[in-house]
């Protein structure tokens, strides 16, 4: 017997929701927070440092987050970090109508990324949950998607908010995104997964919080082509996570553009990560993991060494389009095949230990790529992120990773 479509599947269909609105408010706050820093200060080493801080409170949750998704209800974790973002979000344009403090966007920054890692941890765990695991990467593809709809029209609704009522209305959207989407998941029936037999007991979450980070870490290690990913991953991620920062101060300051012309910008990013999430399951049949994934790296490679050259904002939007295109193929396909060969009961600390570990390096990588274009101007480090793909490419296709199957292959 068939299964139901996910399309007509009334859980998946309100889970696919609640997420599409809840990266909404997070493409608000790709565009919101940055601009209201470079507002406050004008300085594009403070943008880079919000980023860093954010990627910090990332890495302080990636730490032990596995081991709660792992022992706790996933549905009440996710409703708990939408509310607690609602809460950080809406105190900054509160604070803002009395008097703009600056460290309240660090402190809030910081503390709503440590939720937001809690709630990525778990929605990448629920999704096996709901639809079950020979259906991951359709439903992978579906949530991409759609969540990649909403990136393309929340960086440019969020440039316009911005332009026409200020950066903190568009701050104050945000906000409500995160409650419309805790509240789609109440109407989400997510069954509780049993902690492993290593885990069990009361003592076993202390336990789990003290060494499930090395627990996720062991098995990814021991897992040929997710080492290998982790490792690649964590190299590019060090160049990439401030790239954003430098695109918005290359537009805004360098050619002298709009916040609106901000937004449509970053909107490409958006509209190559939606193209992308929507073939990512078709073309990982057609075409296998490897040729997905090495493909993709080299696509992103490519785009990056276009956005050092051009001051052309067409050109620059093309890039931006094909650069988040290969991002967010290489992405789905990398989560999918976590979800495929990961037991259900070690899944939040493997995705919490993959995520840390490529993360790791974010934090500096932001500080540096920012404070060298600050420094040299954009082309110079925007060809090094370039330079890096290309060179993890060529690395990558002596690995297993470029194999059509790389889920086959069985632990160390």
């Amino acid at each position: 017997m068939n299964p139901r479509p996910l399309g007509r599947d009334r859980n998946f269909v309100f889970f696919w929701g609640t997420q599409t609105f809840s990266v909404l408010g997070d493409s608000f706050s790709v565009i919101a927070f940055p601009l209201l820093m470079l507002e406050a200060t004008g300085s594009l080493v403070q943008m880079g440092l919000l980023t860093s801080v954010m990627a910090a409170g990332s890495l302080s949750m990636g730490l032990v987050g596995g081991a709660i998704v792992d022992r706790f209800d996933r549905r009440r974790l996710l409703i708990a970090c939408d509310v607690a973002r609602l809460l950080l979000f809406a105190a900054v344009p509160v604070c803002w109508a009395i008097e703009p403090q600056v460290w309240l966007l660090f402190v809030v920054a910081g503390v709503a990324s440590v939720f937001g890692q809690l709630f990525q941890i778990t929605y990448i765990t629920a999704v096996p949950n709901i639809v079950g695991r020979e259906r991951v990467a359709e439903a992978n593809s579906k949530l991409q998607a759609t969540a990649s709809l909403a990136s393309i029209g929340g960086p440019a609704l969020a440039g316009l908010v911005a332009a026409s009522f200020g950066v903190t209305a568009a701050i104050a959207i945000d906000a409500a995104t995160f409650g419309i989407s805790a509240l789609g998941l109440l109407a989400v029936r997510l069954p509780r997964v049993a902690p492993d037999a290593a885990s069990a007991g009361r003592s076993g979450l202390g336990r789990d919080l003290r060494t499930g980070f090395v627990t996720g870490a062991r098995f990814l290690w021991r897992h040929p082509a997710l080492r290998v990913l982790t490792v690649f991953l964590t190299i590019t991620t060090f160049v990439t996570f401030g790239l954003t920062d430098v695109l918005i101060y290359q537009v805004r300051h360098g050619l002298g553009q709009s916040e609106n012309v901000v937004g449509y910008v970053m909107a490409a990013a958006g509209a190559g990560t939606c193209v992308a999430a929507i073939l990512s399951a078709r073309l990982r049949r057609k075409l296998g993991f490897g040729a997905c994934w090495l493909g993709a790296m080299t696509l992103c490679g490519g785009a990056a060494a276009v956005l050092a050259l051009s001051r052309d904002v067409l050109v620059i939007g093309a890039a931006v389009f094909a650069f988040w295109f290969g991002l967010m193929l290489a992405a789905v396909c990398s989560m999918s095949l976590r979800q495929l060969v990961t037991p259900d009961a070690l899944l939040g600390r493997v995705t919490a230990a993959f995520w840390t570990i490529h993360y790791s390096l974010a934090p500096l990588g932001a500080a540096v790529l920012t404070a060298a274009a600050d420094r040299f101007g954009a082309s110079g480090p925007l060809l090094a992120v370039a330079v890096v793909y290309v060179a993890v490419v060529g690395v990558a296709v002596f690995t297993p990773i470029r194999d059509r199957n790389p889920e086959d292959h069985h632990l160390a």
